[in-house]
C-alpha cells in the first residue's frame, strides 16, 4: 500500500502542485495549508491514517485521525512543524536519514489534552521522485484492528529472533554497541575487552551485583573473531548443589535415579567452540571446584556416570561479586582454581563511581524500552537527570534499568519528569544504607528495607493491598500485619 501511495504522491506533486513548489520550499505556512487540503482530498478515501513530511521532516499533511488522537482541533496546527515536535517518538526522521522503509512498528500516541495514550501500528516509507528523496510517509493502523495486527507483529518478531539466532555467527559486532558508557574507567575496560577477545584465555570478571558483569562477558564472546559456538550461561548460585555437576558435564543413561532415558548433554558440551559463563563462581561447592579445575587443566571432562573422556574446547569466563581471596582464606574456594580462572581479571566499577555514564545509559535504556514495548518516551528532563546523578545507586546499572522501566511504563509517552523519579527514589532511600558512615543495627536495617519495599509496592498499586501483596509475593494477611506493625496506614 505504501509503495502505491508513494507513486501516487509523486504523480500528484508533479501534476497538481507545481504552482506551490516555490512557496512550499520557501516555508510559506499558507502554501503548506493549501497543500494539506489538496492531499486530504487525495487520501481521505484510502484506508488507514497517514501523515506526510518533506525531506526536511516538516509536516505537509496530517489526517484527521492524527490530529484528533494527538489532541489538536485542526490539522493546520500540525502543518509546518518538525515532525518530532508534535509526534514524540515517531521514526519518520529516522526513515529520512536511512532512506529505508520500516514496517509493523508499535507506537503510542499521547493526547496532549487528555493525556490518553493510544496504541497503533505504523508503517514508514521514504518517498522518492526518481533517485531524489522528497519526503516520507507514515501509514497508521488504529485500534479497530489492533488484536490481529499485534498478533501478526508478535509472530513476525519471533521469526526475526529465529533468523537472528541462525545468522548471529556472521554478525560483526562493535564494542561500543555491546558496552554502553563513555567514562574513563569504562573506556579503558572496552579497550581491554577488545584485546582479551583475540585470545582464548580464561577471564575473571568481578564487581558488585548489577554492575553489568554478564554484559562484559557477552562482549568478549561476541568480539572473538574465531567464535563459532554458543554463549552458554550457568548460574552457580541458582542451581541446586546436587544438580550442578550434571548441568555442567551432563550424565549418562541410568547415572542416577530420575535420569532421563539416553542421558543428557551438559553445558560444557553444548558450548563447544564457544564460551561458557560461570556466573557467581564463588558459590560453587568445593568438591565440584576440583572437577572444574581438572576439566580446565586437561581440556576434557567426563559425564556423570560415564567413563569416556570428552574433549573440551571453549573459553571459560567466570563472574563473581565476592572477594575470592577472602573465600580462599576461609577455605571456601580453591586457591589453585582461582589462579586457573584468573589469567585475566577485569573489575567493573559500581555506577556511583562512574556517574558520567548515567546520561548515556538512560538514553540507551529508554530507546530499548520504547522498541520492545511500543512506548513513546522521548527523554528525561534536566532536573530529573540531576536527581539520578545524586542518587548513590546501591543496585548499580540493574537498579537504574528497573527504575527507568517502571517510570516509562507509568508515563507511556512524552518526557520523564522529576516527580516520577521522586516516588521511586524516595521508596529506595531506606535501602541505601551503605552510602553513609553510620553503622545501622541489623534489625533496623531489615525493618527499613521492608518499609521501603512495602511503600513502593503500595505506591505502584495505588493503595490496593491485594495488588501490593502480589507485587511483594507475600500473602495479603502478612502484608496487613506488616502495615500495622510499621504503622504505614
Amino acid at each position: 500500500m505504501l509503495c502505491w501511495i508513494s507513486r501516487q504522491l509523486c504523480a500528484i506533486l508533479e501534476q497538481n502542485l507545481k504552482s506551490l513548489e516555490g512557496e512550499i520550499f520557501m516555508g510559506d505556512l499558507q502554501a503548506k495549508a493549501k497543500l494539506n487540503r489538496i492531499l486530504s482530498r487525495a487520501f481521505d478515501s484510502l484506508a488507514g491514517a497517514k501523515i506526510i513530511v518533506d525531506k526536511a521532516g516538516i509536516i505537509l499533511y496530517a489526517s484527521k485521525f492524527h490530529y484528533e488522537y494527538l489532541g489538536y482541533d485542526d490539522p493546520e496546527e500540525l502543518i509546518g512543524h518538525y515532525v518530532t515536535e508534535v509526534i514524540p517518538g515517531t521514526r519518520m526522521h529516522i526513515v529520512l536519514q536511512t532512506r529505508m522503509p520500516e514496517y509493523g512498528c508499535i507506537f503510542r500516541f499521547l493526547n496532549r489534552k487528555t493525556g490518553a495514550v493510544t496504541s497503533v501500528v505504523c508503517n514508514y516509507a521514504p518517498i522518492f521522485d526518481g533517485e531524489e528523496l522528497i519526503g516520507a510517509m507514515s501509514e497508521t493502523t488504529f485500534p479497530q484492528g489492533m488484536n490481529a495486527v499485534l498478533q501478526l507483529s508478535q509472530e513476525i518478531e519471533k521469526l526475526n529472533l529465529r533468523q537472528q539466532s541462525l545468522t548471529s555467527s556472521s554478525v560483526q559486532y562493535n564494542v561500543d554497541e555491546l558496552i554502553i558508557g563513555t567514562s574513563p574507567s569504562i573506556s579503558a575496560l572496552k579497550q581491554m575487552v577488545k584485546q582479551v577477545a583475540s585470545f582464548p584465555l580464561p577471564v575473571l570478571i568481578t564487581g558488585e551485583t548489577g554492575t553489568g558483569k554478564e554484559v562484559f562477558a557477552n562482549a568478549i564472546h561476541q568480539l572473538d573473531s574465531s567464535r563459532k559456538g554458543r554463549f552458554v550461561k550457568i548460574n552457580c548460585a541458582a542451581i541446586p548443589r546436587d544438580l550442578l555437576e550434571s548441568e555442567l558435564f551432563g550424565y549418562e543413561e541410568g547415572a542416577f535415579s530420575g535420569a532421563v532415558r539416553n542421558g543428557k548433554i551438559g553445558k560444557f558440551e553444548y558450548a563447544q567452540n564457544g564460551s561458557v559463563l560461570l556466573d557467581e563462581i564463588g558459590d560453587m561447592p568445593l568438591d565440584l571446584q576440583a572437577k572444574l579445575l581438572r576439566a580446565l587443566q586437561e581440556k576434557s571432562f567426563e559425564k556423570v556416570g560415564g567413563v569416556e573422556s570428552i574433549p573440551f574446547n571453549a573459553r571459560v569466563i567466570c563472574t563473581t561479586n565476592c572477594d575470592l581471596r577472602q573465600l580462599i582464606q576461609e577455605k571456601k574456594f580453591r586457591e589453585d582454581l582461582y589462579y586457573r580462572i584468573n589469567v585475566i581479571e577485569m573489575h567493573i566499577p559500581p555506577l556511583r563511581e562512574r556517574k558520567e555514564d548515567i546520561d548515556v545509559l538512560c538514553n540507551y535504556f529508554i530507546d530499548r524500552i520504547n522498541r520492545e514495548n511500543g512506548l513513546s518516551i522521548v527523554g528525561i528532563e534536566a532536573a530529573a537527570l540531576e536527581q539520578l546523578r545524586e542518587y548513590p545507586w546501591p543496585g548499580n546499572v540493574r537498579e537504574l534499568l528497573h527504575l527507568l522501566e517502571r517510570s516509562c511504563f507509568m508515563r507511556g509517552a512524552g518526557i520523564l519528569t522529576k516527580d516520577q523519579f521522586f516516588l521511586q527514589a524516595r521508596a529506595t532511600e531506606g535501602i541505601a544504607l551503605s552510602s553513609g558512615s553510620e553503622v545501622v543495627p541489623l534489625y533496623k536495617a531489615c525493618a527499613q528495607a521492608e518499609i521501603a519495599q512495602i511503600s513502593r509496592a503500595l505506591e505502584l498499586a495505588h493503595g490496593n493491598k491485594s495488588t501490593a501483596a502480589r507485587l511483594l509475593q507475600i500473602d495479603r494477611s502478612v502484608l496487613y500485619d506488616k502495615i500495622k506493625k510499621y504503622r504505614l496506614e
